[in-house]
């Protein structure tokens, strides 16, 4: 089911494919013997969530694919012929070429795709809108907040973007660490893909400092492809309109969805978009790569903290610190049940968020206080902030009673602007496990996982490893050490 829009608005927003930095991928991205055991990837069915709770149903995308099973081989040739000789029943997928009927053109068509030789392909996108792409797409324009450049990057397909989304003058962020001043271009995708910051920006959905799409400046930039993820941030009607327009100019639009899109908020619905990616770019097995590996980390820190007992559960209070919360007559913001924070820390970290309503409300110190969390996690909901400014800062002085305080427990997400989980998100995860249940993973140095974990994921040298950790701030916030 889709999530209601709340119209929050988020507050803080070389050589081509860099050759240089990339290692051999003799190594399978599943495969994360330093950070994993062998026997944890093996158990492992599919890439998606394996506890009960998950809400996550994987689908089928690409019509060709008669029965369903998310793989287009001869069994769905097959399953053509018995839906023609009334065997089998239609499917919606069946009809492979997309011409409202199924017929032995159908058979032809996903011939094709088995053999990689077809020239269109039309897929199902997570808006469930019918939608036919070249094969392959070429000029491509990707609207969202680093997963899919990233993600194109990894299939070695950057080359192929033609503009983006970007946020004019806030790629840079200074800051002074132990004496030493660092400025951290704070993007991902920039230490990988370093040119994506000469490429057309074509602004945005809603008020964020992407700025309002500019329908005329992707018609200028002729692509054969837009990818754009919703994060349901705006009214339906003004994310609708100009998707509506673009397509009108012959421009095919694939839309993914970002995870709080929904009722119930679930990771399994990113491996979902990075699937729908891989049939995109014909790079199937590596999509499927690339869930395994985030899976696997979630699976790790699952396994150590699922036989945790409610009564044992800490209160966790994901925090956002924004200086300007003042203005607004609060101390900061908080994140509800029916956000994708909640649930990676109850369904993954199994502890319990400390706010059990709804939204991202501003609060009081007198409604921090009757919260009085065991546990703070100050996310990058409106800027970076290290811990140390709750303990120092003169606007924080009114909640110095908070258990949280008191007992030294705040801690500092790596820069995740909101509404934008990405393939880093497993690193969060960890560095919340960490915080919240310091003796169970009391063997994980924050520093070496982190440095493997940029590895394994985009095969990168120690060089560009670093400018990752610095690209995440986590010089700054402590995590790591210079």
């Amino acid at each position: 089911m889709r999530k209601g829009r709340n119209g929050i608005e988020c507050m803080n927003n070389k050589v081509k494919g860099s050759d240089k930095k990339k290692m051999k991928k003799a190594i399978p991205m599943g495969i994360i013997g330093i950070i994993l055991s062998a026997m944890l990837l093996a158990s492992m069915a599919s890439p998606v969530l394996a506890n009960e709770s998950s809400a996550y149903t994987p689908r089928a995308f690409v019509y060709g694919d008669a029965n369903e099973d998310r793989t287009v081989d001869m069994r769905d040739v097959t399953y053509i012929k018995l839906v023609l000789f009334k065997e089998k029943p239609e499917t919606r997928l069946a009809d492979a070429n997309y011409d409202g009927k199924i017929s032995m053109l159908d058979i032809g068509q996903a011939k094709l795709i088995v053999l990689g030789k077809e020239k269109e392909l039309t897929l199902l996108d997570m808006a469930d809108k019918t939608v036919t792409i070249p094969q392959p797409p070429e000029r491509v324009i990707a609207m969202s907040r680093s997963l899919i450049d990233t993600t194109m990057y990894i299939f070695g397909v950057e080359d192929k973007l033609v503009g983006g989304s970007y946020a004019p003058g806030k790629s840079k962020y200074s800051y002074i660490y132990n004496g030493t001043d660092y400025t951290a271009d704070i993007k991902v995708r920039l230490v990988l893909v370093p040119e994506i910051k000469e490429l057309p920006n074509v602004g945005g959905f809603g008020r964020g400092p992407y700025g309002i799409v500019n329908v005329e400046t992707i018609a200028s930039i002729d692509p054969d492809l837009l990818i754009v993820r919703d994060d349901c941030s705006c009214p339906e009607e003004d994310f609708n309109r100009p998707i509506s327009t673009i397509r009108g100019m012959g421009i095919p639009v694939i839309v993914l969805k970002y995870l709080n899109c929904y009722d119930e908020p679930d990771i399994g619905t990113m491996y979902e978009e990075i699937e729908l990616l891989g049939e995109i770019f014909d790079n199937q097995e590596k999509a499927a790569e690339i869930n395994e590996y985030l899976d696997s980390h979630v699976q790790f820190i699952l396994e150590r903290t699922e036989d945790i007992k409610e009564e044992d559960k800490p209160k966790v209070l994901y925090f956002g610190a924004p200086s300007s919360a003042g203005k607004e007559g609060g101390v900061g913001f908080v994140f509800g049940v029916d956000q994708i924070e909640s649930s990676l820390l109850e369904k993954i970290v199994n502890a319990k968020n400390a706010y059990t309503g709804v939204g991202v409300p501003i609060m009081s110190s007198e409604q921090l206080l009757n919260l009085d969390p065991d546990i703070i996690i100050i996310t990058s909901y409106g800027g970076f902030h290290p811990p140390r400014e709750m303990y120092e800062e003169e606007r924080f002085k009114n909640i110095q009673d908070l258990r949280a305080l008191k007992d030294k427990r705040v801690y500092t997400l790596a820069p995740t602007p909101c509404r934008s989980e990405r393939l880093e998100f497993p690193i969060n995860l960890m560095i919340e496990a960490k915080a919240v249940y310091p003796e169970r993973f009391k063997d994980i140095d924050l520093d070496e996982w982190i440095g493997n974990y940029f590895q394994g994921l985009y095969h990168v040298d120690d060089e560009t490893v670093e400018e990752l950790k610095e690209a995440k701030m986590l010089y700054y916030l402590g995590i790591t050490s210079p």
